[in-house]
């Protein structure tokens, strides 16, 4: 079903299919809240100052640390 360069990324990552998946779902959901967040930013800098690199930060740490 997987592409061999497929395989070879789960297998660098230590993941199943499904995990994989799982993990890039939940990041895009995460990632798809924070475009109202950045335009409220771009217009009123003084709201939601440090939410987009702290949501962005806690993704990469999820990941890192295989959730």
């Amino acid at each position: 079903m997987f592409s061999k360069k497929c395989k070879a990324h789960l297998e660098d990552v230590g993941e199943t299919g499904l995990e994989h998946a799982k993990g890039a779902v939940k990041a895009a959901i995460k990632l798809q809240g924070l475009v109202p967040i950045l335009l409220i930013h771009a217009i009123a800098p003084r709201l939601f100052i440090n939410t987009a690199t702290k949501t962005m930060q806690d993704i990469l740490k999820d990941r890192q640390n295989g959730k």
